[in-house]
């Protein structure tokens, strides 16, 4: 048995500028900025009593609406940080001060590109490690770069895999994370569920992301959404909106167990040991094809990917958000 203290932040919101309706005053940008900082800086120091890990939502300054502002992208540019940057620096006090792993989300600078990055902070203030998000919703592409891969990160409890808002629709990544070795999966996000399907898909989502990882999942969400999962799918908490701090110990060893004829026959009762293990990836190669067959079928619906369809669909966007203006 490993046991983990671990805290999931929900802050009741982020207070941003709105583009889209005129807001463009950088000054005020600035002060929103420092609100949402000093809310998370507050929010770590409670956390953090006694705990091992705190996880913070994804976009840890709130500047996210100015990224799909295309009218105007140094407005979003202009705030962007490099990693180790002002922010992190904030944020490693924090988690010194409270001694407690922090991960949390930002967007990060690194040369002339940009990631929506996840960052793992120590005890001790030092950066683990940094993921970029790989999964990027097409507003999120106007500006940012996906990640190239999946890797964990060690800290003083277990390994640390972190995914991003969007990256939890799809299992591959949480499924990546996990033979990378991850033991533990920390989701900052803005949202999970997704639209027209089962009632509350976006739980049952995190669930199943826990069973097929064999890992529990730690989301932080602002103002309501925020949960943990243990690695065999419980809901281990899950609060009703307004500022929470979620709280639970969590097991890192434990799995399902199936001492039945199938121990005797594969010589282990561990179901994580005995799936692993019995995976049969030579047949797989369907799931990285570039263009499997089905792709045939949605040809009429295919993405706008090029600079002009994606400049059209800017203008109905801010049609859309501006409420007209």
């Amino acid at each position: 048995m490993r046991e983990v203290s671990v805290a999931s932040i929900q802050p009741k919101g982020q207070p941003h500028l709105s583009p889209f309706r005129g807001e463009t005053d950088r000054d005020l940008a600035r002060a929103h900025i420092e609100t949402n900082i000093q809310q998370a800086e507050r929010l770590i120091a409670e956390a953090g009593d006694g705990c091992d890990l705190v996880v913070y939502p994804e976009d840890i300054q709130g500047t996210a609406h100015y990224g799909y502002y295309m009218d105007d992208k140094d407005l979003f540019a202009d705030f962007v940080e490099t990693v180790p940057g002002p922010t992190t620096e904030r944020i490693a006090a924090a988690a010194k001060q409270a001694d407690v792993n922090v991960v949390f989300g930002i967007f990060q600078r690194d040369g002339e590109t940009i990631y929506n990055a996840s960052v793992l902070m120590s005890r001790k203030g030092e950066i683990l490690g940094v993921y970029h998000k790989v999964q990027l919703p097409a507003s999120e592409r106007w500006a940012i770069q996906h990640g190239k891969g999946f890797p964990v990160f060690e800290a003083d409890f277990g390994t640390v895999g972190m995914l991003v808002c969007y990256d939890m629709m799809f299992p591959e990544v949480a499924r990546s994370l996990a033979l990378n070795g991850a033991e533990i999966l920390c989701s900052p996000t803005m949202g999970y569920s997704g639209p027209d399907q089962c009632e509350d898909n976006g739980v049952l989502r995190v669930r199943v992301r826990a069973m097929d990882s064999f890992a529990p999942v730690v989301v932080s969400k602002c103002g309501n959404g925020s949960l943990i999962v243990d690695s065999r799918g419980n809901v281990v908490v899950k609060p009703d909106g307004g500022e929470r701090i979620l709280r639970a110990t969590l097991d890192l060893d434990d799995t399902p167990n199936d001492p039945s004829q199938w121990e005797v026959i594969t010589g282990t009762a561990d179901c994580k040991a005995r799936f692993l293990q019995e995976r049969i990836p030579e047949v797989y190669g369907d799931l990285v094809n570039s263009s499997p067959p089905v792709l045939a079928r949605y040809e009429e619906k295919r993405l706008r990917e090029s600079a002009d369809e994606q400049m059209a669909a800017y203008r109905q966007i801010h049609e859309m958000w501006g409420g007209g203006k």
